[in-house]
């Protein structure tokens, strides 16, 4: 992995948290800056080797790659005030859901490099998932270092179409909130067949662990495995029947394109 630029987050909150935690175990680490309103949210990254500020501008004049981790609906006051402290060495890298590289490129001068990325929750146990793609001025060499940015904490999927990142923001993003949903429904109906919340989450936990890892080492042959534990007439059909009355796959098929359509909506 190429060595890392100094680099300036804007916001610290969870994720850009997650993001220094992992940055913190690279060889050469570089040097990082955390401008954050919140005092209160200095203290996570400082304790991974951070400094901190709460002047944006100030940020920038340390930091050549810059991470944009607020609030989307923040973007329209912070970017914009940006542009005062911006030079041809800054690289935009922003996190921002449904916030396109254009509407960026807008607010800051002309020619300014912005890569988009979309990870995930993940990212904070080294396990993310993050979609990126390149706005009109930014290089090949600009995405390679955004794939290096996010590379200690995750894996990297490039896209060259950025419309494919609102369905990246459906699945990926906002994917573990569809899992934790998930695990929280299994819980709440094995608490409904007597089991104390503990022994519930065990049980569930568990099976949960278990069969994803199962699930990887198959090479993904999802159909295959459900196939083998299911045995006709039997307990696990009968609870695969209700599910398919239920219309399982389009239900899901319907939420992801609910949060796309969102994606493009904020954008």
């Amino acid at each position: 992995m190429p060595n890392l630029p100094p680099i300036a987050f804007i916001g610290g909150g969870n994720m850009a948290s997650a993001m220094v935690a992992g940055l913190a175990a690279v060889p050469n680490r570089p040097k990082i800056i955390v401008s954050e309103p919140d005092s209160a949210k200095h203290a996570a990254v400082i304790a991974h080797g951070a400094v901190t500020t709460t002047d944006n501008l100030a940020a920038l004049t340390i930091g050549s790659l810059v991470v944009l981790a607020i609030k989307p609906q923040m973007a329209a006051q912070v970017v914009p005030a940006l542009a005062a402290g911006w030079r041809p060495h800054h690289l935009l890298v922003s996190i921002l859901a449904g916030t396109s590289t254009r509407k960026l490129e807008g607010w800051l001068p002309p020619g300014a490099r912005v890569v988009r990325a979309m990870p995930n929750t993940p990212l904070a146990i080294g396990l993310g998932m993050v979609g990126i793609c390149r706005g009109s001025a930014a290089t090949e060499a600009d995405l390679a270092t955004a794939e290096s940015l996010f590379a200690p904490s995750g894996t990297v999927l490039k896209v060259t179409d950025e419309s494919r990142m609102d369905a990246i923001t459906a699945v990926s993003g906002s994917g573990p909130a569809y899992f934790f949903r998930f695990a929280e429904a299994l819980v709440d109906a094995a608490m409904a067949l007597g089991f104390s919340r503990d022994e519930a989450v065990l049980l569930v936990g568990r099976t949960g662990s278990g069969s994803w890892e199962y699930l990887l080492r198959s090479g993904f042959d999802a159909v295959r495995l459900r196939q083998q534990v299911t045995s006709p007439g039997g307990t696990t059909a009968a609870a695969l029947a209700e599910l398919e009355k239920a219309d399982f796959t389009g239900i899901w098929t319907r939420a992801l394109q609910a949060a796309e359509r969102r994606g493009k909506e904020l954008g």
